[in-house]
């Protein structure tokens, strides 16, 4: 698999969209968790991996959500 940006060996791939990246576009996170959550019955489950890679181009960020609305901090 090549890299996404610049051709060369990908040596891992992005935890976010799955971009093969190779060492210098890889960014390593100590942390990822997925969240996923059902609003009908208020059930989420969650997944956490750790010292993963991320893509220069992904951008992380936390939402905030309450009862079926999105908080904005």
């Amino acid at each position: 698999m090549k890299c996404w940006f610049c051709d060369a060996d990908a040596r891992g791939v992005c935890i976010a969209c799955g971009r093969g990246v190779c060492y210098q576009h890889g960014h390593k996170l100590d942390q990822f968790t997925h969240a996923k959550s059902d609003t009908s019955t208020g059930f989420a489950s969650f997944f956490k991996a750790f010292n993963v890679l991320k893509c220069q181009d992904c951008k992380i960020e936390w939402e905030t959500w309450e009862q079926g609305k999105r908080i904005i901090k």
